[in-house]
């Protein structure tokens, strides 16, 4: 029976969702279940929601619910990692600083200042997650779910985790929508896909052996369905592929939009802010799951459309899956870098996770991409180095905030966020003299954006 372990269980609907998942399957309906997490009433919560979904579905699992580390991880087969490090506060600092210099964004997760500045302050759990691995189940597989995807891989792999893969469901929930933009009945729709998290463009789409590309170049110019999509049906006719993940997302991976002013993003449907809004959402969501915790009625379950479960099942099992991951490059896409983590076909097996042979994508998607590898390739030799230089140059050659900010409000920007920051980031230190001085004032803290916003929120 293995034991599975997720860490960050209290987010509750996402490890609710997962633990159905796997124990739909009958092998693992007798798996010990640990959940770990830093908040001892999200991860009693977390418990009582995960018992009354194995109750639903005739599961008798052991649980474990623990603060401690070391002892979720001591016997691991799986550890599957879903945290956000620092928590809303955080995240308030990540849109409200850049917002003082001109900057805004609609997720701010994956690239730019948010993207970089969240992978800086996971990175410490990171490294005590890889040594409490290294130490307590080397051999277990590891799934990270954790955002910014693509740089939290490269710190796993950086610190020796050879096991790993990342998920998202930007891939399949992408395929939905095309289906249904289509007008395809669903699982019809065959496909091919590559690049990077969150950033992976459809080679190939097919329906019974057609290529389907000339009729999502219709929906473009249909009103009706573009409008659901605006930004990713325009990056289609720039670019000639669709895109993973969301409009939102993708507004804020470029140039082409949000530095334009608010007619344009109005025009393409732009949400400034648009995760903040789920942030609001998910407090309000989690204070009442936590009420509700206590309730004993079984839950049904509906399979979700996540991999997770069917890569460990693969993996332990050994009942093949194609799935989408995110692991190193080693050759599968030939024209980006061998250690870059790129998002393709994967192959998942017993004890096997390998990428599937791309070849070169298209030069319309490599440069698309191109930017945002060296973003993290900056922020990796940034934690290795403790150079702040490299968290200068890499939001200097992110797409959206060099198209908005100088150089020197860039450098302050950053300074400012280290400074809001503190003790959360790695050690960072000026290897070399700017023109930009060190910010003279002090950022608000995490606590009280925090705390305005709630007021704000209820006044």
């Amino acid at each position: 029976m293995i034991k599975v372990t997720m860490i960050g269980a209290g987010s509750m609907v996402f490890s609710r969702n997962l633990t159905g998942d796997i124990l739909s399957y009958p092998e693992f309906q007798h798996a010990t279940m640990c959940y770990m997490d830093i908040d001892p009433v999200r991860l009693s919560a977390a418990q009582a929601w995960g018992q009354r979904v194995a109750a639903g579905i005739g599961a008798h699992p052991k649980f474990e619910a623990t603060i401690d580390l070391d002892a979720a991880l001591c016997g691991a087969d799986v550890v599957i990692i879903m945290i956000q490090v620092g928590g809303f506060g955080s995240t308030l600092l990540d849109f409200e600083i850049p917002r003082q210099y001109g900057l805004s964004f609609t997720i701010a997760d994956t690239t730019g200042p948010g993207g970089i500045f969240r992978a800086l302050r996971t990175y410490p759990t990171l490294m005590q997650l890889s040594q409490g691995i290294e130490r307590h189940c080397p051999d277990a597989l590891v799934i990270n779910y954790t955002n910014p995807m693509s740089i939290n891989m490269a710190v796993l792999v950086d610190e020796g985790i050879d096991h790993a893969i990342g998920l998202c469901h930007s891939v399949q929930g992408t395929a939905d929508r095309l289906r249904w933009y289509l007008g395809l009945p669903s699982g019809s729709l065959s496909f091919e896909c590559a690049g990077i998290n969150h950033m992976a463009g459809f080679l190939k789409l097919q329906h019974n052996g057609e290529n389907m590309y000339p009729q999502l170049f219709a929906c473009a110019e249909n009103p009706d369905i573009a409008k659901h999509d605006r930004v990713r049906f325009d990056l289609l006719q720039r670019l000639g592929f669709f895109m993973t993940e969301s409009s939102e997302h993708h507004a804020e991976y470029n140039l082409w939009y949000i530095p334009h002013g608010p007619t344009r993003t109005n025009d393409y449907g732009v949400p400034i802010d648009e995760y903040l809004r789920r942030c609001d959402a998910s407090e309000s969501e989690f204070a009442s799951l936590i009420k509700s915790a206590d309730e004993k009625t079984p839950l049904a379950h509906t399979p979700s459309a996540e991999y997770g479960a069917k890569v460990i099942h693969a993996y332990y099992c050994g009942a093949p899956q194609i799935v989408y991951g995110n692991m190193p490059n080693r050759g599968a896409i030939t024209n980006l870098p061998d250690h870059a983590i790129v998002e393709t076909s994967t192959r998942v097996g017993r004890g096997v996770l390998r990428l599937t042979a791309v070849g070169d994508i298209p030069l319309p998607l490599l440069g698309y991409i191109q930017p945002h590898i060296l973003g993290h390739d900056l922020v990796r030799q940034a934690i290795k180095t403790g150079s702040r230089e490299c968290i200068y140059q890499a939001c200097l050659y992110d797409p959206l905030t060099a198209a908005v900010l100088t150089p020197d409000q860039i450098i302050a920007m950053c300074d400012e966020l280290i400074e809001a920051h503190g003790s959360a980031l790695p050690r960072l230190e000026r290897k070399f003299p700017h023109a930009a001085a060190p910010p003279s004032k002090h950022p608000p803290s995490a606590e009280q954006l925090l705390q305005a916003r709630r007021t704000a929120r209820d006044a």
